[in-house]
């Protein structure tokens, strides 16, 4: 097959002669002449000569290793304008005994004649290196000189008769002062971020999307539901808001390089370009109480050494977990949604806060349990299980991401309706506001819930090749982990799926190739057994008591000396039953949390009467939990 390639970009001088129609035009002229036909075209438009990274050109070479025999380009510089690619990829040409005819330079890679094609690729570089100096001199210029039409951050626009005159969107730039606001009230990039979520306010990417649409154009960036810190920290920092404009902040070392950000010494300044959304006072005082705040570190660390991967699940809003790590007395590792963390509690509405140690210790209690029941599945393993699970998860698939295109549809729909509506009805602005803004957050939160169930699904890998030696595997990770008494990385990832973790932290543990839908047993009776010892030691620690109150702090400690590995969250339960029965009472006082309500005698009579009631406390049938 012969093939055409042709190429226009940015490198040319814009000639009627190097158009791609008249490229093609020269080419079949040529092929004609010659005897071929052109049976396929390769084009690349806009893509400048000194990159090889070209769609077209890509394509190309790849089709060369199957029916392309020969290629007809315009000439050398349609291949491209970097001298030693070029000589190499002629060479590779002729290695591979591919033909390529350039029509202006009379060059053929199978005669190879011209002795000058060093100094032709030479010329071609030079050409690009030059071209594109003259562009960085000329765009330096007009940076200099603050004519240089820059893209305007959020809250401004360009005038439509005037693209050199900026103009402030009043309804973008109230938002931008509510932020300023907030943070010289004392909120950090966070919480403001979790607040104009809550209360509906549209993200940038939202606002310049319905701008958009309402002038006929369409956004290409994504569009964020929802605001998150680095929104809110990017606005605070940003001295546009005060009429500063700010050229040269990026710069390209190489042809088709990486922008580099240029050093706020050497950015080229324009003060008072333009009118002020934030007066310069709130501006410095806001960058000054940025330099010296002390974080409270409330929200913790990323920690390194994640024993628990991506296991954990939401069991609300279906999301992953994040780990942070808490620096009080003593270092403490913990998790919590990544929706509530990233979004706030409009999209999930609690922490589900869990203690590490305290979930691995669990993870340890139940696979102990569990021992005797995995063996005795893999002796009698069934491979059908495991085909009918993965067909399962195939059609769940499918249907998740029907809901999400759906629901994509409906927001789109919604976005066009509002626009028409706020045209057409000026002065209903703040009804017609509210009322989408409520639709659009169920509908988002609904393609949220539907994107992380899918992500969930993608990440569930269920092979159905020697699964018995897989199931044989973890039998013997088991056995290890009771051996040493601890469990790592490596050992959750070959025995755990997922662990679902509900509002109050409390997990459910669900092992992998399906098991926990094969076991039968239920581990409730040790469970309750061993759950019995810590709330008849919570008892005695409360008779044990010289004041008339205790706190969730001391129970813990005291649990935990007595081998019950127990932070302040998980000992809360055992005082919430405690307080459900009499024994305890919250006072609200942080000094004295927990009020005595019983003498330690009437305690005694009631270790008998809890204790008879708590038969069924343990729920264990597919994982393992703790439910009050």
């Amino acid at each position: 097959m012969v093939a055409g390639y042709v190429r226009l970009s940015r490198d040319d001088d814009k000639k009627n002669y190097v158009s791609i129609e008249n490229q093609k035009l020269l080419i079949n002229q040529f092929a004609s002449e010659s005897g071929y036909v052109i049976d396929t075209w390769y084009e690349d438009d806009g893509i400048s000569g000194y990159s090889f990274n070209r769609p077209g050109f890509k394509k190309l070479l790849e089709d060369l290793d199957h029916n392309i025999d020969t290629v007809i380009a315009k000439d050398l510089s349609r291949i491209g304008r970097h001298n030693a690619k070029v000589l190499l990829l002629l060479d590779d040409f002729k290695e591979r005994g591919k033909r390529l005819l350039l029509v202006d330079d009379n060059y053929d890679t199978l005669e190879d004649e011209d002795d000058i094609i060093g100094i032709k690729t030479w010329y071609n570089e030079r050409y690009v290196k030059d071209t594109s100096r003259k562009i960085r001199k000329v765009i330096r210029a007009r940076q200099e000189k603050g004519t240089l039409i820059l893209r305007v951050p959020f809250g401004y626009a360009r005038d439509k008769n005037d693209k050199s005159k900026i103009i402030i969107i009043e309804e973008e730039a109230e938002y931008i002062r509510l932020i300023f606001e907030f943070y010289l009230q004392g909120y950090g990039y966070r919480k403001i971020a979790v607040k104009l979520t809550e209360q509906g306010i549209p993200t940038p990417s939202m606002m310049i999307h319905n701008r958009y649409l309402s002038e006929g154009k369409v956004l290409k960036h994504k569009i964020s539901s929802a605001w998150t810190d680095g929104m809110v920290a990017d606005i605070l920092k940003n001295d546009f808001y005060i009429g500063n404009l700010r050229a040269h902040k990026r710069a390209r070392v190489t042809i088709n390089g990486t922008d580099r950000r240029v050093s706020k010494e050497d950015q080229i300044l324009f003060r008072d370009n333009h009118e002020p959304i934030i007066d310069k006072n709130s501006y410095d005082l806001v960058q000054e109480i940025r330099k010296k705040r002390i974080h409270t570190n409330y929200r913790g660390q990323s920690s390194e050494g994640n024993i628990l991967g991506g296991c954990l699940i939401c069991k609300d809003c279906g999301s992953r977990f994040t780990p942070i790590l808490r620096k009080n007395n003593t270092k403490r590792k913990y998790y919590l949604c990544n929706t509530y963390n990233q979004k706030g509690k409009r999209y999930c509405e609690y922490t589900h806060l869990i203690n590490e140690s305290d979930l691995i210790e669990d993870v340890i209690n139940y696979i102990k349990l569990c021992r005797n029941v995995l063996a005795e599945i893999i002796r009698t393993y069934d491979m059908s299980d495991f085909i009918k699970e993965k067909e399962s998860i195939e059609d769940k698939r499918r249907i998740l991401k029907d809901s999400i295109k759906k629901n994509k549809s409906k927001l789109k729909v919604l976005l066009s309706q509002k626009l028409n509506e706020l045209t057409s009805n000026a002065g209903d602005e703040k009804i017609i506001n509210e009322t989408y803004s409520e639709l659009m957050t169920e509908i988002l939160a609904k393609i949220n819930s539907y994107e992380s169930q899918l992500k969930e699904l993608e990440d569930t890998r269920i092979t159905n090749s020697n699964n018995q030696g897989k199931l044989a595997t973890a039998l013997q990770v088991v056995d290890s982990i009771i051996d040493k008494g601890n469990i790592n990385r490596k050992d959750i990832e070959i025995l755990v799926e997922k662990i679902i973790v509900d509002k109050d932290g409390l997990p459910e543990i669900e092992l992998k190739y399906g098991l926990s839908k094969l076991v039968k047993y239920s581990p409730a009776e040790d469970l309750n057994k061993y759950e019995h010892e810590i709330i008849l030691t919570t008892m005695k620690l409360i008779q044990q008591e010289d004041r008339t109150y205790t706190s969730a702090k001391h129970l813990s400690e005291e649990l935990t000396k007595r081998g019950y590995k127990k932070c302040k969250k998980a000992v809360r339960p055992y005082i919430q039953i405690m307080i459900s029965k009499g024994i305890l009472k919250e006072t609200g006082d942080r000094l004295k949390p927990y009020e005595i309500l019983v003498s330690k005698s009437e305690l005694n009579n009631r270790v008998k009467i809890y204790m008879e009631s708590m038969s069924n406390r343990w729920y264990a049938a597919n994982g393992f939990g703790i439910y009050p």
